[in-house]
């Protein structure tokens, strides 16, 4: 009877044959008992297991085996104990048990495929154009038009927190929603059609772009820009969550760039990479420049010599009360064979890419500590600061090199001053903590530099343990402009001297900057006014024409 059950439920020939001919096999056994039935039954159970295998349906292969090795059991007892052979047809009921779990499981696979197709089926993206028929379509448009057109490309942003929190089943919902709202601003005849009445392209991942035709109104494109990136900010609602997602974009002039539409796809790219902080990017002949001079400057720098290409400048730091030198900033500077001496910012990001930031740091950092070893050998005690590109300091290693130079050198507590970007003081952590602590029981000095130059937390400022904060010179540059913000230059000035932190303007370049300076009760200032930057070849002799004229 279970037998019958199980044929009912199964759908599978293969396996209605199997439980048909095992569901024979027992009866026959309690009818006849002949002892040929027990190997024909054996051979029955095998090819289910097989089956069973094939199927790969846990549920149905565990009762299987549970069925062979019943019937083992029971043949060995009958063999060994002479129980009856009958018993061994309690296999067959095993067996017919697991009838019941095959065709469920498969409904269940069924339901979670269905469960995903829910999600994917909505998505427009494989309904969207790709990057061949947006070419195709950019080639036709333009044999029949020569008028100004436009290349937009649209990046969104955020969707790597969303594919971790709750899926990436939600974020390709989550994209397949923005492209739609996308679409909705797109149905308008200065958009140029690309397949059908499609006029968005989807170029892969979370890149999307369309052309705009300028005929009629030459600003279209980035009126449509942004609406486009105010209605991606609008809040979605996915999987009962309010999610918000970013967008950038970047056009392209299409008459300026000789109508190749791959030129036009790798600018737009180049653009929106360029200056991943900006929202809309605009695209000009700079870019590419830039892009070429920094693949020369990798290739160079894969084969740089610090000692003979790099070499530091020094710029001196001025007390505000008596014009003595507080200490020099020492400047790095490349001396590259064909566009001349090139200052840190203009190849410090190359020097990351290129991996060798933590080897030019122990570079700056030993030719600084022959140059303060230098100077006392002369007479001279002049603390000398140095900058880091800020994340190396905070390494284990980094720390040890640093005690290492300083007990080799002879260096004395002062000597050396450590400038690092605000940005890396405003994420750290306790093991960072721990780590400035470390240098400042080395004896070298900490200088937070840039304060201004990015959003800051006031409420972590106190807690900088520090000598030294420089203030950028973008706060006190136009100061005849800004009474709005003195109070709060000045707020921070004080807050620093209360926290025995001495502060130091940058960028002064006239007196007038330097009265301003001095009135928000700052300690030192920097700048153009007292020097430009000068080769640490001639340090010891300006030093001591400045001790000669500055008594």
């Amino acid at each position: 009877m279970a037998m019958i059950c199980a044929l009912c439920v199964v759908k599978k020939p293969l396996l209605r044959f199997s439980y048909l001919s095992n569901g024979v096999l027992g009866l026959a056994v309690l009818s006849g008992g002949f002892n040929f039935l027990e190997l024909l039954f054996a051979l029955s159970i095998g090819l289910h297991l097989w089956l069973a295998f094939s199927q790969n349906k846990w549920t149905m292969l565990t009762l299987s085996c549970c069925s062979a090795l019943v019937f083992t059991v029971c043949l060995a007892a009958h063999l060994l104990l002479e129980l009856p052979l009958y018993l061994i047809v309690l296999a067959s009921i095993v067996l017919a048990m697991s009838g019941y779990f095959d065709d469920e499981e498969l409904v269940a696979e069924a339901d979670d495929a269905a469960h995903i197709n829910h999600f994917m089926e909505p998505a427009p993206l494989l309904n969207l154009p790709d990057i061949k028929q947006l070419r195709q379509g950019y080639y036709d448009w333009r044999k029949n038009n020569q008028q100004r057109a436009a290349l937009v490309v649209i990046r969104l942003e955020g969707f790597a927190q969303v594919n971790q929190h709750i899926g990436r089943d939600f974020g390709d919902l989550l994209l397949a929603q923005s492209a739609n709202r996308i679409k909705q601003l797109l149905l308008i005849e200065e958009v140029i059609n690309l397949a059908g009445e499609q006029k968005l392209a989807h170029l892969g991942g979370l890149n999307f772009a369309f052309i705009c035709n300028l005929a009629q109104q030459k600003h279209l494109h980035e009126q449509l820009i942004n609406q486009i990136l105010g209605a991606t900010l609008k809040p979605f609602n996915v999987a009962n969550c309010t999610i918000k997602v970013n967008a950038r974009a970047s056009f392209v002039d299409c008459d300026e760039q000789e109508n190749s539409f791959d030129n036009l796809i790798s600018f737009a790219y180049l653009a929106l990479d360029s200056h991943p902080k900006q929202q809309v990017v605009v695209y000009h002949q700079q870019m590419r420049i830039e892009q070429l001079e920094q693949q020369a400057r990798l290739q160079e720098l894969a084969n740089i010599d610090f000692s003979s290409e790099l070499e530091l400048y020094f710029q001196p730091i001025i007390c505000n009360h008596d014009e003595k030198i507080e200490f020099l900033e020492l400047l790095l500077r490349w001396q590259h064979p064909r566009q001349g001496i090139l200052s840190a910012n203009r190849f410090i990001d190359d020097i990351r890419v290129a991996g060798l930031a933590y080897p030019l740091a122990t570079f700056v950092i030993e030719r600084a500590a022959e140059l303060a070893m230098a100077l006392r050998m002369e007479g001279i005690t002049m603390p000398l600061s140095i900058n880091l590109f800020g994340s190396e300091m905070l390494n284990e290693e980094f720390i040890e090199f640093l005690d290492h130079i300083f007990i080799e050198h002879q260096l004395q507590t002062g000597d050396l001053i450590v400038e690092c970007p605000l940005n890396l003081f405003m994420s750290l952590d306790e093991q960072g903590k721990a780590m400035v602590a470390r240098i400042n029981s080395i004896g070298i000095k900490v200088c937070v530099d840039g304060l201004g130059d990015s959003p800051i937390w006031l409420a972590k400022l106190p807690n900088l343990a520090v000598a030294y904060v420089k203030i950028a010179p973008s706060l006190t540059a136009d100061f005849s402009h800004q009474s709005h913000v003195r109070s709060l230059i000045s707020g921070m000035v004080d807050m620093h001297n209360q926290q025995n932190a001495k502060v130091i303007c940058e960028g002064v370049e006239t007196l007038e900057q330097l009265n301003f300076v001095k009135s928000l009760n700052a300690y030192a200032a920097q700048g153009y006014y007292y020097s430009h930057p000068l080769s640490s070849v001639g340090m010891i002799s300006w030093l001591k024409q400045w001790q000669i004229e500055h008594p």
